[in-house]
């Protein structure tokens, strides 16, 4: 699909920045856990046609075809991670299809740029899988996205026409949940704390514990206001900073990054501890209190 000029009726030569492609350029990006997915493709549409999978003119079946147009779309990621089950090592790659009626391949080539014409032979070098399209809402212009974003994963989606192709996709913890009793000891305990903007609320406790291999949390009285991280799992990020988090099915959901508790530890055992958000402002403190 190449580039096309609108139609202007003009009384002198059509400036350049009246200039329109057919299949315009896009790039979507999507940061998950420090690992960042980038897409960039150029867009063209669907512009009244029945069918746009199994049309010669567009599609057809049997075409090895990159999802894009113009020049042929790329994928990059800056750490390795697990699509549909399959490993792709971090890299940047050209995008294809091998386009069926029923099963397409997906093929991953690690050589760019490339027009897409310039459709790539078999190497030991690509990463190639199945994937099984479906149907969905209709879209007129080509769309990379990703409609599902989770703390370990998500879902990146090609849609044009009625066409939806969905790839899952999972991420290496950035910062693992489980920790060893040894880097957890010095924090374990009962603690008082108090919000720093607002000492009417009074003093209440924290206790941060040691289950399942990871270090877990509770607080007395039960506020109303924190109940979602009433004895879930606290993720180690830094020496001594830990953050809250939410546990589902054996799977984080959800973290905390805004509440970043940051211990102070002497000979061994931590004293205090300040909570703070995600600009590093003060929002609570809290001093350890014998059992």
């Amino acid at each position: 699909m190449g580039f096309a000029i609108l139609g202007v009726a003009t009384l002198g030569p059509v400036p350049i920045h009246a200039q329109v492609r057919a299949s315009e350029h896009a790039m979507v990006s999507q940061t998950v856990d420090g690992t960042v997915f980038t897409v960039e493709y150029f867009r063209p549409q669907v512009r009244g046609r029945t069918s746009v999978f199994g049309n010669v003119k567009v599609v057809a079946w049997g075409e090895v075809w990159t999802p894009g147009a113009n020049w042929a779309t790329t994928f990059e990621v800056n750490r390795d991670v697990t699509i549909d089950g399959h490993p792709v090592p971090k890299g940047k790659y050209t995008v294809w299809l091998v386009v069926r009626r029923d099963a397409w391949t997906m093929v991953l080539d690690p050589r760019f740029p490339r027009y897409h014409e310039e459709r790539p032979d078999s190497t030991a070098d690509q990463v190639r899988w199945t994937v099984h399209p479906g149907a969905g809402g209709f879209t007129e212009v080509l769309t990379w996205s990703f409609p599902e974003v989770r703390p370990d994963g998500g879902r990146l989606l090609l849609a044009w026409g009625t066409t939806q192709l969905a790839l899952d996709f999972t991420v290496p913890a950035k910062y693992p949940v489980p920790v060893s009793r040894a880097i957890a000891e010095p924090i374990l305990g009962r603690y008082e704390w108090q919000w720093a903007d607002d000492t009417s609320r009074g003093v209440s406790v924290a206790e941060f514990y040691y289950e399942e291999g990871m270090v877990k949390q509770r607080y007395t009285p039960f506020p109303a206001w924190y109940a979602r991280l009433q004895n879930q799992p606290m993720i180690r990020i830094n020496d001594g900073w830990f953050m809250p988090s939410i546990m589902k099915e054996g799977r984080i959901t959800e973290m905390a990054s805004d509440m970043v508790f940051e211990f102070a530890i002497k000979d061994g055992v931590a004293v205090s501890f300040e909570m703070r958000d995600d600009h590093d402002n003060l929002l609570a403190s809290g001093r350890r209190v014998p059992h």
